[in-house]
């Protein structure tokens, strides 16, 4: 009984306080966070369920027609994860949001099994405490976000980044999107409730005013409602998202080249930046690299595979008929069962539309399978003479005790490593978070998880701004060694190509036969986001560091084409030297007249057509815009000069 109330502790103590639950020390406070209370929780809460099977001897099962369709959904992605262009982020998840992570899902479905098979929701009553317990979770939430959206949050802790003081502040994962969505679901279960019969007095009106609660807190999230604006005096800050076509353009790309396994769990980010189209370079977050899409059911067929995502479709659609069949039964009599069955379906439902039209995070991950699993057990309930527990009685020899206790003690070092692993990787990003120490704080932290670019890539970057103020050896080594780890743990990650070439790029003054290196990761970047107009010009400009002009002018027409009101007039300003350096005026002055078009005012540019037509004899065009240069920069001794000996 003691293990059974452990686990009834654990799995209720989650339901409860996994929405809430952030930690303000690490680079990112949400979803890293819960992942890691996920994976410390129920894993822990399976070791002992099995340890009291064992201790009993008998092993108790439940069987139901979804169970076979999980198992295949939890193989079928952890194949794609092991074949995953980033298999350290399709097990542990793609930083910034670690909902897709394989390990996350096996946490998930253990969460699901354990609620079928531990008694917890093996009755009606069980069943009405856990959805009251979700809507008392949600509850707590809603009241953190609207205190944060009257500015009533960010005086309770020190707040560095700003995080507490923005008004989009809430714990179930920071977007107000996937909070509306989790809010939503809640309020659907708690009008269900307040349709039973025998519920008392001061819990209808708590859930009443929890109803109430959840609808106002939805409603301000909605720009179009225009409530924010009349009661907060602000609008909520707008997230930026990406659309949902071109989450469809890339999830098909993906599907075309992989149609079995995709690209692997969390490596959305890495699809989007190899397939997103031309046309997104006109919409106004054509500069994110976006790491999660529009819909949460196309990202799963892009990484995952179609395979996966039909095995996903089944147990949703078993899930939906088995509630039809259950709201059918007992539809005549209008009676509690079918008010409660009925808010279950639909706030289920609700989730499920949520992942076809919006991206998911942990919170909703997390009630979506809650959900499922009451679904399952209200089912089982309902058919007790057809799902019949099964019971398996054990030999209790000395050899079962031997073997029971070997595989215990293997499942135990198995959690206490995952455990380990994951305090290594929450050392590791506190770390990186703070702002002291950096070049300390940063090594420590690569050295606790290297798997992760991220932390590599920061101390590049530290290393190459301190090389341009000290002209350091030891920085520029160690800016471009950083930049190597990052693009070793990641070799498909395109910010990890573009710091190594930014660090080449910027180190060039400072040290010898870094433009081909240069070339050569930029490249590797371009190859990455072919459709990135900005990584186009950047290998331009390498190209001229090396020497190499007809590559160099190459990638600036590719990046007009990509993107034609973007244009870099420093590139084509560059362009026009190099071209002038190599006694091609003609060509030097059309580049540098497409500085100019690009911004009109480009003083070097307006300088060196002087120079240009000075040198081809052309002294009145020189004269014009040396005039140029010098209402631009009056007082300048060099361009008086040249004015002075073109006037004589």
């Amino acid at each position: 009984m003691r293990l059974e109330k452990l686990i009834a502790i654990i799995i209720k103590g989650l339901a409860f306080l996994l929405p809430l639950f952030f930690l303000p020390w690490t680079g990112e406070w949400f979803e890293f966070n819960k992942q890691f209370l996920l994976w410390f929780a129920l894993p822990l809460a399976m070791l002992i369920w099995l340890a009291k099977q064992v201790s009993v001897g008998k092993l108790k099962l439940k069987a139901n027609p979804l169970n076979f369709p999980i198992i295949i959904f939890l193989a079928l992605t952890f194949i794609a994860s092991v074949f995953s262009l980033d298999r350290f982020a399709s097990f542990f998840g793609y930083y910034g949001r670690f909902s897709d992570a394989w390990l996350g899902l096996l946490s998930l479905t253990i969460f699901y099994f354990l609620l079928l098979n531990t008694g917890l929701a093996d009755s009606v009553k069980k069943i009405l405490a856990l959805v009251k317990l979700f809507i008392c979770s949600a509850a707590a939430a809603a009241v953190i976000a609207l205190l944060a959206m009257f500015g009533l949050i960010k005086t309770l802790a020190p707040d560095p980044f700003s995080i507490l003081a923005s008004p989009a502040f809430n714990p179930a994962g920071g977007s107000l999107v996937n909070l509306s969505l989790f809010l939503a679901a809640a309020a659907v279960l708690s009008a269900g409730i307040l349709f039973l019969k025998n519920i008392k007095k001061y819990e209808r009106v708590l859930l009443a005013a929890a109803l109430v609660l959840f609808l106002m807190v939805v409603a301000f999230t909605r720009p179009e409602t225009g409530l924010a604006k009349i009661i907060i005096g602000a609008n909520l800050p707008k997230e930026a998202a990406l659309d949902f076509k071109t989450t469809l353009a890339v999830s098909r790309e993906v599907i075309k080249n992989n149609p079995v396994l995709g690209s692997g769990p969390g490596t959305f980010a890495q699809d989007f930046s190899l397939y997103r189209p031309v046309e997104f370079n006109q919409s106004a977050f054509w500069q994110i690299r976006f790491d999660k899409g529009a819909s949460q059911l196309l990202e799963m067929a892009a990484t995952s595979g179609l395979p996966a995502v039909l095995s996903y479709l089944l147990i949703i659609s078993l899930a939906i008929y088995i509630n039809l069949i259950l709201l059918y039964k007992h539809l005549k009599n209008k009676s509690d069962d079918f008010y409660l069955i009925a808010a279950i379906f639909t706030a289920f439902v609700l989730l499920f539309f949520g992942q076809i039209f919006f991206a998911s995070n942990m919170v909703l991950n997390f009630s979506f399978w809650l959900l499922l699993a009451l679904t399952v057990s209200y089912w089982q309930i309902d058919n007790q003479v057809l799902f019949k527990e099964k019971m398996i009685n054990f030999n209790k020899s000395v050899l079962f005790y031997r073997s029971a206790g070997a595989l215990l003690l293997i499942a135990a070092a198995g959690w206490i490593a995952l455990v380990a692993f994951q305090i290594k990787f929450f050392a590791a990003d506190v770390l990186a978070s703070r702002p002291e120490n950096r070049e300390k704080n940063l090594t420590l932290a690569i050295k606790l998880n290297p798997n992760r670019p991220n932390y590599a890539i920061s101390l590049a970057k530290f290393y190459l701004n301190r090389a341009k103020n000290q002209a350091s050896n030891a920085d520029i080594s160690g800016a471009i060694a950083a930049a190597k780890l990052a693009a070793e743990a990641s070799p498909n990650s395109v910010q990890a190509q573009e710091t190594l070439g930014m660090v080449y790029r910027d180190v060039r003054l400072l040290t010898v036969g870094s433009e081909l290196w240069a070339v050569e990761y930029f490249s590797r970047a371009l190859a990455l986001e072919p459709a990135n107009p900005v990584l186009a010009v950047e290998l331009a400009k390498a190209y001229l560091s090396a020497g190499d002009g007809a590559s160099a002018e190459k990638y600036l027409t590719s990046a007009l084409s990509l993107k034609p009101d973007y244009q870099d007039p420093e590139a084509y300003y560059e362009l026009g030297r190099y071209y002038f350096n190599n006694k091609k005026i003609d060509q030097a002055i059309l580049g540098f007249n497409r500085a100019l078009a690009v911004f009109p005012n480009h003083a070097n540019s307006l300088f060196s057509l002087g120079i240009a037509y000075e040198a081809k004899g052309d002294k009145g065009q020189a004269l014009k815009y040396y005039e140029k240069v010098l209402v631009l920069n009056p007082g300048s001794e060099e361009v008086i000069k040249k004015i002075k000996e073109l006037s004589k």
